[in-house]
């Protein structure tokens, strides 16, 4: 509609919006390379970046090389000082919003580690179904085998022929993982997170052993190697 020749393209992928991306920045080399170009059309301003500051810097840098931003959702464009100062707000808004966003995704995520609903990667061992404050845990195979892993750990079974006889039963664990299993207080029915600061709370998910047996444990490998807690 305006008579454009579009000399090239920049998009068709996700990039963080945190920091100018591969393809911003191929963009902003095209147009120092091709002086013909004068203008960088996009769906929306705050594509440029969710970091209002840094996108209001790029737009300044294509402004001083005479290169006019236009929002094809708007028909906005930074050809006057108004044009210029509407894209600033929009990119101030969008980046206030998405703080906004963080902000309530962060307080979520809190409140459901402290009330004791692990939302965090999935731990071996579980099946989990539904989302945040709504998740619920249950015991698979996995998880029956893992209970064998601690009650051979209580008998003083090492950790190598623990690994040898999870693998005959068809569960192959490194040590490093073992290790992991054996002092993660999910197992036994606990949760401890940066969200709860450092502090074990009670989670809702159903224990695979008892936190006692679980102490045992700690005890046995603290025992062995003196760095364990």
């Amino acid at each position: 509609d305006n008579g454009y020749v579009i000399k090239g393209y920049f998009g068709g992928t996700h990039e963080s919006a945190k920091t100018p991306g591969k393809l911003v920045k191929e963009m902003v080399s095209a147009i120092k390379k091709d002086k013909t170009i004068k203008y960088v059309i996009v769906n929306q301003a705050d594509r440029f970046s969710r970091n209002a500051g840094q996108a209001i810097n790029i737009i300044s840098d294509l402004k001083a090389k005479d290169i006019t931003i236009v929002e094809a959702s708007t028909g906005l464009d930074t050809s006057t000082p108004e044009g210029v100062m509407m894209m600033q707000f929009k990119l101030s808004l969008a980046q206030w919003d998405n703080t906004n966003r963080t902000n309530k995704f962060v307080s979520g995520r809190k409140h459901c580690m402290e009330s004791g609903v692990w939302i965090g990667k999935r731990p071996i061992g579980y099946n989990k179904v539904g989302k945040s404050i709504n998740t619920e845990y249950t015991i698979n195979e996995t998880g029956k085998l893992i209970r064998k892993a601690f009650r051979w750990k209580l008998q003083g079974v090492d950790n190598f022929r623990i690994m040898d006889r999870l693998s005959a039963m068809g569960l192959n664990v490194s040590k490093q993982k073992l290790h992991k299993i054996l002092t993660n207080p999910f197992y036994a029915g606990k949760i401890q997170s940066s969200f709860t600061n450092g502090e074990i709370v009670d989670g809702k998910h159903p224990p695979i052993i008892s936190w006692i047996e679980f102490l045992q444990v700690q005890e046995i490998l603290s025992g062995r190697t003196g760095v364990y807690k």
